[in-house]
């Protein structure tokens, strides 16, 4: 074993680190699973979980922040055009932002053909968010050894 070994955070130690980030009516949105949020309600955690105010958040998909805080509280309805930028623009599928269902593992395949405007960094994220810890440090491995040779081959030839 090495003498500098990542040691895993406790559940404690975890639960200490969001109270200092998130205010406590933030924290309950965040700890609640999405199926049990209303689409405003699953907008306005991904707007907290990203760190956005309502205003960049707004600007990001082109809307006003009146009409997204409507959206947030369920006061307005979602509509086709938003429903798309959010797609887009902040890359969640469509059954996660109107019925709350992560993309499983299963779904990957399908998922990944049928958005072929989702960019690679999205894909990524999707294919590493249905790995176990164990695949998800494989990859990790991977990825980084690729890219260091890639890299050292790249410098060789310029």
């Amino acid at each position: 074993m090495s003498q500098i070994e990542k040691r895993k955070k406790t559940p404690e130690e975890a639960d200490t680190q969001l109270r200092s980030l998130y205010s406590p009516g933030k924290l309950k949105l965040i700890r609640k699973s999405p199926e049990m949020l209303t689409v405003g309600q699953r907008l306005r955690r991904e707007r907290q979980l990203r760190k956005l105010s309502l205003e960049n958040m707004a600007n990001l998909l082109s809307i006003s922040p009146s009409y997204l805080g409507a959206l947030e509280r369920g006061d307005r309805p979602l509509t086709k055009t938003t429903l798309a930028r959010v797609h887009d623009r902040l890359n969640l599928s469509y059954d996660y932002i109107l019925e709350g269902r992560p993309v499983t593992g299963t779904m990957i395949t399908q998922y990944v053909r049928e958005a072929p405007s989702y960019n690679t960094h999205h894909n990524l994220d999707v294919l590493l968010n249905v790995c176990n810890p164990t695949e998800l440090e494989a990859c990790y491995h991977l990825v980084h050894t690729f890219l260091a040779d890639l890299r050292r081959n790249e410098t060789q030839y310029q």
